[in-house]
């Protein structure tokens, strides 16, 4: 059997054309040194002319510092108070589950304490009766009463 006789499997995918890698043709990139000139011209530049930089950006007020440490608290209590109300009920829901297991397990370990004692005590109490039944049977018929 010639390997070319042989047919793929149907869940194979086979190739059925032949891409030819892309030729690219080198492009020469133009040097950067060549578009800077020599000397570059320096303009001088008065003082009065450079515009004042703004305290703070256009459209927000200047706060003071303790304006701003107060917004920070309160940013701070907000986000305090969002994460808790998220992690009650993940809590809640973790804390359920932790304590079914934990009961189920309690409750099993007292079903089996309960059951030994109760096992204990039926077992005395036939024993008595058995006991006693047999002591009846063997008195003598004019001691039975």
């Amino acid at each position: 059997m010639q390997p070319s006789d042989r047919q793929p499997p149907r869940f194979v995918p086979t190739l059925t054309e032949v891409v030819e890698p892309a030729v690219v043709s080198p492009t020469r990139l133009p040097d950067p040194a060549q578009d800077v000139p020599d000397r570059v011209p320096v303009q001088p530049v008065s003082v009065a002319e450079v515009p004042p930089t703004p305290a703070a950006p256009v459209g927000v007020p200047a706060m003071t510092p303790d304006a701003l440490r107060d917004q920070g608290l309160a940013l701070a209590q907000t986000l305090q108070l969002r994460v808790m109300e998220r992690l009650d009920g993940v809590l809640e829901e973790r804390l359920r589950y932790a304590l079914a297991d934990v009961v189920q397990l309690q409750t099993q370990a007292l079903y089996q304490s309960i059951r030994q004692e109760v096992e204990g005590l039926v077992s005395a109490a036939v024993n008595e009766a058995v006991a006693q039944e047999l002591a009846e049977l063997r008195a003598p018929p004019g001691a039975r009463g």
